[in-house]
Protein backbone atom coordinates (compact mmCIF):
# COMPACT_ATOMS: atom_id res chain seq x y z
CA UNK A 1 0.00 0.00 0.00
CA UNK A 2 1.07 3.42 -1.10
CA UNK A 3 0.51 6.87 -0.99
CA UNK A 4 -0.77 8.02 -4.96
CA UNK A 5 -0.96 11.63 -4.99
CA UNK A 6 0.23 14.87 -3.59
CA UNK A 7 3.47 15.40 -1.43
CA UNK A 8 3.94 12.00 -0.17
CA UNK A 9 3.03 9.99 -3.55
CA UNK A 10 4.64 6.43 -4.27
CA UNK A 11 6.03 6.18 -0.04
CA UNK A 12 4.75 3.10 0.81
CA UNK A 13 2.72 2.81 3.93
CA UNK A 14 2.86 -0.18 6.76
CA UNK A 15 -0.01 -2.20 6.21
CA UNK A 16 -1.65 -4.81 9.07
CA UNK A 17 -0.97 -8.59 8.50
CA UNK A 18 -2.62 -11.44 10.08
CA UNK A 19 -6.23 -12.78 11.02
CA UNK A 20 -7.36 -9.11 11.61
CA UNK A 21 -6.48 -8.07 8.02
CA UNK A 22 -7.32 -4.51 7.11
CA UNK A 23 -9.61 -3.90 4.09
CA UNK A 24 -7.73 -0.98 2.70
CA UNK A 25 -9.61 1.93 0.16
CA UNK A 26 -8.06 0.63 -3.21
CA UNK A 27 -5.88 3.46 -4.94
CA UNK A 28 -8.76 3.66 -7.29
CA UNK A 29 -11.20 5.17 -5.16
CA UNK A 30 -8.77 7.35 -2.87
CA UNK A 31 -8.00 8.58 -6.27
CA UNK A 32 -11.32 9.71 -7.09
CA UNK A 33 -11.58 11.29 -3.74
CA UNK A 34 -8.67 13.35 -4.58
CA UNK A 35 -9.85 14.56 -7.70
CA UNK A 36 -13.06 15.76 -7.48
CA UNK A 37 -12.27 17.63 -4.28
CA UNK A 38 -8.59 18.45 -4.93
CA UNK A 39 -9.37 22.17 -4.78
CA UNK A 40 -11.11 22.12 -1.78
CA UNK A 41 -8.47 20.39 0.61
CA UNK A 42 -6.03 22.68 0.78
CA UNK A 43 -6.30 24.04 4.68
CA UNK A 44 -9.02 21.63 5.02
CA UNK A 45 -10.40 19.68 8.10
CA UNK A 46 -10.92 16.13 7.71
CA UNK A 47 -12.28 13.32 9.85
CA UNK A 48 -11.48 9.36 8.94
CA UNK A 49 -13.64 7.24 10.63
CA UNK A 50 -13.01 3.66 11.12
CA UNK A 51 -9.25 4.60 10.14
CA UNK A 52 -7.36 1.51 10.16
CA UNK A 53 -4.50 1.98 8.61
CA UNK A 54 -5.02 5.96 8.32
CA UNK A 55 -4.24 5.46 4.29
CA UNK A 56 -7.41 7.88 3.52
CA UNK A 57 -6.33 10.68 6.66
CA UNK A 58 -2.89 10.24 5.23
CA UNK A 59 -4.08 10.53 1.53
CA UNK A 60 -5.62 13.94 2.63
CA UNK A 61 -2.69 15.45 4.27
CA UNK A 62 -0.33 14.43 1.11
CA UNK A 63 -2.62 17.25 -0.25
CA UNK A 64 -2.58 20.05 1.97
CA UNK A 65 -5.44 19.24 4.45
CA UNK A 66 -4.56 21.25 7.69
CA UNK A 67 -5.52 18.39 10.19
CA UNK A 68 -6.74 15.04 9.88
CA UNK A 69 -8.55 13.23 12.93
CA UNK A 70 -8.29 9.46 13.00
CA UNK A 71 -11.14 7.22 14.75
CA UNK A 72 -10.15 3.90 15.72
CA UNK A 73 -11.03 1.47 18.28
CA UNK A 74 -8.26 -1.19 17.27
CA UNK A 75 -5.06 0.26 19.55
CA UNK A 76 -3.06 -2.14 17.44
CA UNK A 77 -4.38 -0.12 14.51
CA UNK A 78 -3.31 3.43 16.36
CA UNK A 79 -0.09 2.47 16.09
CA UNK A 80 -0.08 1.43 12.92
CA UNK A 81 -1.73 4.42 11.92
CA UNK A 82 0.92 6.22 14.47
CA UNK A 83 3.83 4.71 12.65
CA UNK A 84 2.90 5.48 8.88
CA UNK A 85 2.54 9.23 10.49
CA UNK A 86 5.92 9.55 11.41
CA UNK A 87 7.50 7.74 8.80
CA UNK A 88 6.28 10.55 6.72
CA UNK A 89 7.58 12.98 9.15
CA UNK A 90 3.93 14.58 10.21
CA UNK A 91 3.69 15.93 13.66
CA UNK A 92 1.63 14.49 16.03
CA UNK A 93 -0.83 17.28 18.29
CA UNK A 94 -0.97 15.64 21.62
CA UNK A 95 -3.31 18.39 23.02
CA UNK A 96 -7.04 17.93 22.10
CA UNK A 97 -8.26 17.75 18.13
CA UNK A 98 -7.77 20.42 15.86
CA UNK A 99 -5.30 23.02 18.16
CA UNK A 100 -1.94 24.74 16.83
CA UNK A 101 0.61 22.34 16.30
CA UNK A 102 0.50 19.59 14.85
CA UNK A 103 -0.89 18.03 11.79
CA UNK A 104 -3.03 15.21 13.11
CA UNK A 105 -4.91 13.32 15.99
CA UNK A 106 -5.98 9.78 16.93
CA UNK A 107 -8.76 9.13 18.96
CA UNK A 108 -8.45 5.32 19.97
CA UNK A 109 -12.31 4.87 20.84
CA UNK A 110 -14.93 3.09 18.69
CA UNK A 111 -16.27 5.81 16.27
CA UNK A 112 -19.45 6.33 18.87
CA UNK A 113 -17.32 7.05 22.05
CA UNK A 114 -15.23 9.39 19.83
CA UNK A 115 -17.63 11.37 18.10
CA UNK A 116 -19.09 12.25 21.42
CA UNK A 117 -15.25 13.01 22.56
CA UNK A 118 -15.52 15.45 19.22
CA UNK A 119 -19.38 16.72 20.32
CA UNK A 120 -19.89 20.34 19.33
CA UNK A 121 -16.21 21.28 19.61
CA UNK A 122 -15.20 21.31 15.95
CA UNK A 123 -16.37 21.78 12.64
CA UNK A 124 -14.62 19.42 9.72
CA UNK A 125 -14.86 20.01 5.83
CA UNK A 126 -14.22 16.18 5.14
CA UNK A 127 -15.91 13.49 7.04
CA UNK A 128 -14.71 10.14 5.56
CA UNK A 129 -16.14 6.78 6.62
CA UNK A 130 -15.91 3.31 5.72
CA UNK A 131 -17.32 1.04 8.29
CA UNK A 132 -17.11 -2.60 8.19
CA UNK A 133 -19.58 -3.83 5.66
CA UNK A 134 -20.56 -7.11 7.93
CA UNK A 135 -21.16 -4.69 10.73
CA UNK A 136 -24.08 -2.47 8.66
CA UNK A 137 -22.94 0.91 10.77
CA UNK A 138 -24.02 3.27 7.98
CA UNK A 139 -27.07 4.65 9.75
CA UNK A 140 -25.99 4.04 13.27
CA UNK A 141 -22.53 6.03 12.10
CA UNK A 142 -24.43 8.84 10.08
CA UNK A 143 -26.96 9.61 13.13
CA UNK A 144 -23.93 9.33 15.50
CA UNK A 145 -22.07 12.25 13.11
CA UNK A 146 -25.42 14.60 13.22
CA UNK A 147 -25.78 14.13 17.03
CA UNK A 148 -22.34 15.41 17.32
CA UNK A 149 -22.89 18.15 15.81
CA UNK A 150 -19.34 18.82 14.07
CA UNK A 151 -20.59 19.87 10.47
CA UNK A 152 -21.82 22.61 8.86
CA UNK A 153 -24.09 22.74 5.24
CA UNK A 154 -20.54 22.62 3.15
CA UNK A 155 -19.00 20.04 4.83
CA UNK A 156 -18.62 16.46 2.89
CA UNK A 157 -19.64 13.09 4.01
Amino acid sequence: MKVITGEFKNRKLLWSAGENRLRSTTSMVKKAVIDIYQFKLIGSKVLELFAGSGNVGIEFLSNKADKVVFIEIDSKRCNLIRKNLDCLGMKRDDTPPIKVGGKYFIINKSVKEGLKRLKTKYCFDFIYMDPPYKDNLVSETLQSISDADIYNKDTVI
